[in-house]
C-alpha cells in the first residue's frame, strides 16, 4: 500500500491520530506551513518525518513497543526493494501481539504496522 491509501485507511480505524497528522504544522521557509495531507509534496522528507513521529507519539499513548528496521539482504541473499523498510508495532495488553509493516519508506512500513495493530485492537 502506499501511504496515502494507509492514510486513508488510518483515518477509518483510528480518527483521532489521523486528526493529529492533518494538524501537524510543518514549516519549511519562513512562516509557509505545510499538512501532512500532502504526501507527494515536494518537501516529501518533512512531510514523512511529521507522519513518524505523529505514529510514534500514539504508539507511545497505546503503551505499544516500536521498533523499525533498515534491511539490506534477505535469508537467501536477495531482498525485494519494497522490503527494504520494516517496522513492528508490539501489543502486551493480555499477552503479546506484534504487527508488522514494509514498505518502500520508513515511514510506509511504520505506518502499515500500526493500522494493522489499531485495527486488531478494536476487535
Amino acid at each position: 500500500m502506499t501511504i496515502s491509501e494507509l492514510l486513508e485507511e488510518l483515518k477509518q480505524v483510528d480518527p483521532e491520530t489521523y486528526e493529529a497528522l492533518r494538524n501537524y504544522p510543518l514549516y519549511v521557509s519562513g512562516d509557509e506551513a505545510l499538512s501532512v495531507d500532502l504526501p507527494s509534496s515536494r518537501n516529501q522528507t518533512l512531510v514523512e518525518d511529521g507522519l513518524q513521529g505523529c505514529i510514534q507519539r500514539a504508539c507511545e499513548r497505546y503503551g505499544w513497543e516500536l521498533e523499525q528496521n533498515y534491511r539490506t539482504r534477505g535469508r537467501n541473499g536477495v531482498l525485494p526493494k519494497n522490503m527494504r523498510h520494516y517496522a513492528v508495532v508490539t501489543s502486551w495488553d493480555n499477552d503479546v501481539h506484534t504487527y508488522h509493516g514494509m514498505g518502500n519508506s520508513a515511514t510506509e512500513a511504520l505506518l502499515a504496522a500500526y493500522v494493522a495493530a489499531v485495527k486488531e485492537a478494536k476487535r
